[in-house]
């Protein structure tokens, strides 16, 4: 199936999306080229690749890639595909390697995509070596340790592509733990579940969703802590935002962080940690560290793949029209101390991790949107709440944090990009290649 930019155009109302965009596999076949290679992806936190010849293995749309610190400090991102035969050179998630070989044909890379070694090479009229490395991605850019990537030699700078709204709650958000470093955990929870990756983009910045998914979760810590613990989802003047190009946040706009603190105190083993970590440092410096453990309590959202949500980087994968790999990675303090390290792990697992509440919550939620797809009764999703009472003050509207301003704003962006061809999918006359 071919699809217009009319056809496109009709899927998205000012307040509501059409379900084909969900389920039909050519939308999704296109949201690949267009967005997933039109514009900048989440690549990874360059604290993940520590030491030269440290990579990792993933995909930007259907393409796999090695994100990888090559023997210059420099990081890279190719695509994971030997330039003979097609076979993929590197079969692991992670390690580090100062070579990429192809078991295929034995064709070898440098960590820095340079071909280095051709069997029977003499059967070739010439060195075939100088242009046959790996493909990397045109762009690769980073802004304050988020490394992102592009196959649109055209994007615009991430810089500008993140915009200066967008980036002053990035700082926030990093900014909670002060001038000390942040560094990705090296595990990750890696989540797949069976319906279409806009739904984890879309949930993420939901704030009308959480008293009534995570019910269970509010109430147990009522039981156990004797006080209320919501946070966003029950303050008043919490607020909901969105930026050009897709990304937006949701704010809590409040100095009140206790119900974040209750759910610090109700994690494992939090008294022996906070204790511990009293006598380890000053009492000032205490302070500081125990009301950054929660993070800040804002969720940003970087379309068309990244969120900053409590203390973890959320990398949203899309495998296809109905499976989608979600990679979640807490943050924590480069040089320690390490009870800070482990309140912070305890309490993201209490509602991120796969024993906790949070996201068996959400994913029930996105099976059950994907069993009533399937519905002929009623082909549209609603995303209309607050629509008419959205704030907008050169560019950045803003609504309660219950209106799906996020929403829309994705779905704006969305359509933008989606009947837009990129470079990446033109050839050297400016026509669409098939």
């Amino acid at each position: 199936m071919t699809l217009t930019n009319d056809a496109l155009q009709a899927y998205v109302r000012p307040g509501a999306i059409h379900r084909d965009v969900y389920k039909d596999a050519s939308v999704f076949d296109l949201e690949m080229e267009r967005i997933f290679k039109g514009t900048w992806v989440y690549i990874g936190h360059d604290s993940e690749l520590p030491e030269p010849g440290d990579y990792r293995t993933m995909a930007v749309g259907r393409e796999p890639v090695i994100f990888a610190r090559d023997r210059n400090g420099e990081l890279n991102v190719m695509v994971n595909r030997c330039r003979h035969r097609a076979a993929s050179v590197c079969q692991r998630a992670s390690g580090n390697a100062n070579s990429f070989r192809c078991h295929y044909h034995g064709w070898t890379y440098r960590n820095d995509g340079t071909l280095t070694g051709v069997p029977k090479r003499d059967r070739y009229d010439t060195d075939i070596r100088p242009g046959l490395g790996l493909v990397k991605l045109p762009r690769v850019d980073a802004y304050r340790g988020l490394v992102f990537a592009s196959f649109n030699p055209d994007v615009l700078p991430l810089h500008d592509h993140l915009g200066a709204a967008a980036r002053a709650y990035v700082d926030q958000w990093l900014d909670v733990v002060g001038n000390r470093r942040l560094a990705a955990l090296d595990q990750a929870h890696r989540m797949v579940y069976g319906s279409n990756w806009k739904l984890q983009v879309e949930n993420g910045l939901d704030g009308y969703h959480a008293t009534f998914t995570h019910a269970s979760f509010f109430d147990l810590m009522q039981g156990r802590t004797g006080a209320n613990v919501r946070f966003a989802s029950s303050f008043k003047a919490a607020e909901t935002k969105s930026f050009g190009n897709g990304h937006t946040v949701v704010d809590p706009q409040t100095a009140d962080r206790s119900p974040l603190l209750r759910r610090v105190e109700a994690s494992p083993n939090a008294e022996m940690l906070l204790a511990a970590l009293r006598n380890r440092v000053d009492p000032v410096e205490y302070e500081e560290l125990r009301d950054a453990v929660a993070g800040t309590g804002i969720n940003v959202g970087i379309y068309p793949n990244l969120q900053l949500i409590g203390t973890q980087l959320r990398r949203i994968e899309p495998v296809s029209v109905n499976s989608t790999i979600v990679v979640v990675r807490p943050l924590i303090l480069r040089d320690g101390p390490e009870e800070f390290n482990e309140l912070r792990l305890r309490y993201h697992e209490l509602f991120y991790g796969p024993a906790g509440f949070g996201q068996p919550d959400d994913v029930e939620m996105f099976l059950r949107v994907g069993m009533g797809l399937n519905d002929d009764v009623d082909e549209w999703l609603l995303l209309d709440r607050g629509l008419t009472r959205e704030v907008d003050d050169e560019g950045v509207r803003t609504g309660h944090v219950s209106d799906e301003t996020p929403q829309r704003a994705q779905y704006r962006q969305w359509l933008h990009l989606m009947t837009t061809v990129p470079a990446s999918a033109r050839d050297g006359e400016g026509q669409v290649n098939a």
